[in-house]
């Protein structure tokens, strides 16, 4: 009986602690939407996607950086259309699509440390 409470507090811990998710310090966060900015990588989304807003939630406040710097492309035609025109000549059909500036892509949404790796910017700090 004892090894079963252990064994179930183990697991309680193991599951508390992947639910948890990771955790970067915001001025790292920061550097990283910055950096992507310089670098011009590009976001493209909509503001009705689910696994967008997963993407802002990962970068939290430092999100405003990655739509003041114009990272974030809106594709949806009832944003800005001159921005959804660009997402039609992309071909750009899922989102999140994020597009490095070797012209390689990833769909979806993507942990911090890939597009640090991907675009060549430091990767955020772990707390």
């Amino acid at each position: 009986m004892k090894k079963i409470l252990v064994g179930l507090f183990v697991l309680f811990t193991i599951f508390l602690v992947g639910c948890s998710g990771v955790k970067h310090t915001q001025e790292s966060v920061d550097v990283l939407a910055n950096c992507l900015a310089d670098k011009n990588v590009k976001e493209y989304g909509a503001f009705w996607c689910p696994n967008c807003a997963k993407q802002q939630k990962m970068f939290g406040p430092s999100y405003s950086i990655i739509k003041e710097r114009n990272v974030y492309v809106e594709c949806d035609p009832r944003g800005d259309h001159q921005q959804a025109n660009l997402c039609l000549e992309k071909e750009i059909q899922r989102y999140p699509h994020w597009e490095f500036p070797d012209g390689s892509f990833e769909i979806g949404a993507q942990d911090l440390e890939i597009l640090a790796e991907r675009s060549g910017c430091e990767k955020p700090i772990r707390k």
